[in-house]
């Protein structure tokens, strides 16, 4: 399954007819008439626990500036602050790579998988947000997407280094598929 906006997945077989369908060129293919024609899969979204009452503050406790970088086949992902709150943390970052091609209602995710030195692990996100950002593109060959993920719960005091594997989900749909970014965080004892 591949994670789409809000609580939206789509699996692989649905993404390859709808890429095929894209590429053809009849405007009413027998491929988007069988789509089409198909009833809609609802799942129903898991029920959020009831959480304790624990007043929660916009502003972090905590701000590490990163401004790491790294750039692979065309893309380029800026880690900018880490920003530690009470139960959770959120990682800010900048995606900078060649436009989508027409067609993608929606800009994927990029997933990424936490480590810290005692062995705790993080993955996917968890309520973050991506923004287009045009007005810091250099040209038309480049698209800006300014983003953060949320994690839970925050590392343990005894945590020195945070590992950040990331991941452009449909770049693994490309002729040779990318490997993931992976830095390498020095926590502060907090």
């Amino acid at each position: 399954m591949i994670a789409g906006p809000g609580a939206a997945y789509i699996c692989d077989a649905c993404l390859q007819l709808c890429d095929a369908i894209l590429h053809d060129p009849t405007p009413f293919s027998t491929k988007a008439l069988e789509l089409a024609s198909r009833p809609p899969v609802v799942i129903a979204a898991p029920q959020e626990q009831e959480r304790p009452n624990i007043p929660m503050t916009r502003e972090p406790l905590r701000t590490l500036t990163l401004e790491m970088e790294q750039k692979q086949q065309g893309m380029t992902l800026i880690l900018h602050q880490i920003q530690f709150y009470q139960t959770n943390f959120e990682l800010h970052y900048l995606w900078i790579r060649p436009p989508f091609t027409p067609g993608f209602a929606f800009v994927p995710r990029i997933i990424f998988f936490l480590k810290d030195t005692v062995g705790t692990q993080w993955t996917g996100e968890r309520g973050g947000m991506l923004l287009a950002r045009p007005e810091l593109a250099s040209g038309p060959n480049n698209a800006v997407y300014q983003g953060n993920a949320r994690f839970q719960p925050v590392p343990s005091p005894e945590a020195r280094i945070l590992t950040i594997r990331a991941i452009d989900p449909l770049g693994q749909f490309e002729h040779e598929a990318p490997g993931p970014w992976q830095f390498e965080v020095t926590l502060q004892v907090m």
